[in-house]
């Protein structure tokens, strides 16, 4: 069992492998909580439109919650954006609805990206072990996907990637060059969750939610091992891709 790095969705090379796709600020680690709460199917959608599209065209559409951002910010005909602290809190007051549609600007994307695989997980440091414990039971050569910001590497993600092949090592898969020089070069980092939040604000796209006053979700999105349920991708009969929990 080899360990691999893909810096974008534009670098996967999903057949085969067991794809783990991080985006750590924000899609897979809101992802990891919705399936915490009990949303049942997360779906993904590309784009905007093609989020839209899809809602009008599930059977009880009233009863799908569309949620996602562009630039950070949730547009503005959909019912929430993508803060994982927000879904908390919002999980307080009511019942989540169990279908879920997600468009993000990189997370679903390279989600999307990866059909094909063995297995495709979305990954988090909330959910890491969990995850990692899922994917190694399957014994497939692993690649940890990075979601990069519009298609480009992003330092978020190879921070979070550290966190991934670090686990994947102490479980005793195998690390390709990629894998160690992104445990070398990062590992220092994240020695605790306060620092890995450190790490993440300083990246491009920690300053971007920073100044959208996205402060919380960047300290959230650091923690590790909060949450116990994975999930995977699937596909419907209607050859839409979803996320299910396993």
């Amino acid at each position: 069992m080899k360990v691999s790095i893909a810096e974008s969705r534009f670098d996967v090379n999903p057949i085969g492998n067991t794809c783990l796709v991080i985006d750590v600020l924000r899609a897979t680690s809101v992802m990891a909580v919705l399936l915490e709460q009990g949303v049942k199917q997360i779906y993904l959608a590309d784009s905007i439109e093609s989020a839209r599209d899809l809602k009008a065209n599930l059977p009880i559409p009233e009863e799908v919650l569309m949620i996602g951002e562009r630039n950070s910010l949730p547009p503005d005909d959909f019912d929430g954006g993508n803060s994982p602290l927000a879904f908390l809190r919002q999980s307080k007051k009511m019942r989540l609805p169990s279908t879920v549609i997600m468009a993000t600007t990189n997370g679903t994307p390279t989600l999307l990206s990866c059909v094909g695989a063995e297995l495709i997980m979305p990954i988090a440091p909330v959910n890491l072990d969990a995850t990692v414990q899922r994917a190694v039971r399957e014994q497939n050569d692993i690649v940890i996907v990075c979601s990069g910001w519009e298609g480009a590497p992003a330092e978020d993600d190879f921070l979070a990637a550290a966190l991934v092949v670090d686990a994947l090592e102490t479980s005793g898969a195998v690390l390709s060059d990629s894998a160690s020089d992104v445990k070398s070069r990062y590992t220092s980092q994240y020695e605790n969750p306060i620092s890995l939040s450190a790490a993440l604000a300083k990246t491009e796209h920690g300053q971007r939610l920073l100044k959208n006053n996205f402060e919380e979700d960047i300290e959230y999105c650091a923690q590790i091992n909060l949450i116990n349920v994975t999930g995977h991708l699937e596909t419907d009969i209607n050859g839409h891709s979803l996320i299910v929990s396993d």
